[in-house]
């Protein structure tokens, strides 16, 4: 999901310097060809080309693949660095605007090579100015604008990290949260529809849970579901999702796991908890409901199937695995 999100956003740049390129570019094109400069107009040209092409190749693939935007910010990078080259040093103000843009174009350190390799290449132009301090603070200004810009773009990657981290997990049990389980269960249910790939879900409700709140207050009762939680964060496997539904409502994705599989990790569960999750009475239950997913059946069916096995187990007396039937009517 949030995968998605950061290619939302790296498409739009991608379309943004597209735009930009039109704008601000390409009527140079015309004033260098009138101007008689038909090598500038062709390397303008190729800038605003190459920008309108990665966004159309973006646009049609859906995404900013990595390798389209390697090739953006590279020829970027070296349009820049012909202009300054092709004109007089004061050109080399093209090259601030490349080594910003290469930090949102690329991961802050592959933009930091391509920039150094870049302010090193425009070194011979820095030295064409005569005067050593006219060179340095050419150099140095290249230097100190792509810094700032790496930091801004390290800063923003941590907080971004951050924020995927909040909008993603519980902040109690460290498990996922409705918002993540919803888009992985999309998930499923698509590799179902197109490779029949099984996957099963396990439900489950600690027994009595309000009671422990009620007698010996929600810091009791969040202790225990913490430690629920640190229980399915050790027995997961590589392919299992956990997630907390709400209040003591877990879940778990069992993928390419069949119902009878489900039932034997769901039980194996049910023991583990009952012996190793002490409350302030002594031992904690739980029930458990399992369905696996059918054929043309929603993520939202597929659900419901699961938790009402669950309530069946609360029924038979708690403590027990139920097993779903098949599709609702």
């Amino acid at each position: 999901m949030f995968d998605d999100s950061t290619q939302k956003f790296q498409l739009g740049l991608v379309y943004l310097f597209a735009v930009l390129a039109v704008i601000g570019i390409a009527p140079f094109i015309y004033l260098r060809y009138a101007q008689g400069e038909i090598i500038h107009a062709l390397v303008d040209l190729a800038i605003v080309t190459i920008a309108v092409s990665i966004a159309a190749y973006s646009y049609w693939r859906g995404e900013a693949i990595p390798f389209a935007m390697h090739i953006a910010a590279g020829f970027y990078t070296l349009g820049a660095i012909v202009v300054v080259y092709l004109n007089s040093p004061i050109f080399v103000f093209w090259m601030f605007p490349t080594v910003l843009s290469n930090f949102f174009l690329l991961r802050p350190r592959s933009a930091v090579i391509v920039n150094l390799i870049a302010i090193l290449l425009v070194v011979p132009i820095a030295l064409r100015l005569g005067k050593t301090l006219d060179s340095f603070a050419m150099l140095s200004s290249l230097f100190i604008g792509s810094t700032m810009a790496y930091l801004f773009a390290r800063l923003t990657e941590q907080q971004r990290k951050r924020l995927e981290i909040f909008a993603s997990q519980d902040p109690l049990t460290l498990l996922g949260n409705r918002r993540v389980m919803d888009e992985e269960l999309r998930l499923c249910t698509e590799d179902f529809t197109r490779y029949k790939t099984p996957a099963t879900l396990i439900v489950f409700d600690l027994d009595n849970f309000k009671a422990i709140n009620d007698k010996f207050g929600h810091s009791i009762g969040d202790h225990l579901l913490v430690d629920i939680g640190n229980l399915l964060l050790a027995r997961l496997r590589k392919t299992d999702r956990a997630f907390r539904f709400g209040g003591e409502e877990f879940v778990l994705l069992a993928r390419n796991t069949t119902l009878n599989e489900a039932a034997i990790i769901a039980e194996q569960i049910r023991l583990q908890i009952t012996q190793d999750i002490f409350g302030p009475e002594g031992n904690i239950s739980a029930s458990f409901g399992c369905a696996t997913i059918n054929t043309a059946e929603t993520r939202e069916q597929w659900f419901i199937r699961a938790d009402r096995a669950m309530y069946q187990a609360k029924a038979q007396g708690r403590n027990c695995v139920v097993l779903a039937d098949g599709a609702l009517a």
